[in-house]
């Protein structure tokens, strides 16, 4: 009988060992979550501190973008408008028909940009 029961007694402390064991297991795949989850976090705010600079600056890339085309479309309203005025007077000293005062008179008249400036250096 004492055979029996050391038997026993070592079947049940190899079976409360292996129970353990399986414990020790399932708390390391638990902890081995949290860490991953912990891992996660930090990359994301690592991220997020990294990326938000970057995006102010692509905003303010953005706004002086848009500035930019808005002065080209200014300009090229403008040079349109001269080009056109300047065209003209090509015409009329090409034209045998405009005298050298009314080319005078002309050429003196303010001519008015889409911008709205006036330029009156004739």
């Amino acid at each position: 009988m004492s055979g029996g029961i050391i038997g026993q007694i070592l079947t049940a402390i190899a079976a409360l060992g292996g129970l353990l064991g399986a414990a020790g297991g399932i708390a390391v795949l638990a902890q081995r979550r949290k860490l991953r989850a912990d891992a996660a976090d930090v990359i994301t705010d690592t991220a997020l501190t990294l990326v938000q600079p970057l995006r102010e600056r692509v905003a303010e890339l953005e706004e002086r973008a848009r500035a930019a085309t808005r002065q080209v479309d200014e300009l090229s309203a403008s040079v349109a408008t001269l080009t056109g005025t300047l065209r003209g007077w090509r015409l009329a000293i090409l034209s045998p028909h405009v005298s050298r005062e009314e080319l005078r008179a002309m050429v003196t008249l303010p001519v008015e940009a889409p911008n709205g400036h006036v330029d009156v250096s004739g």
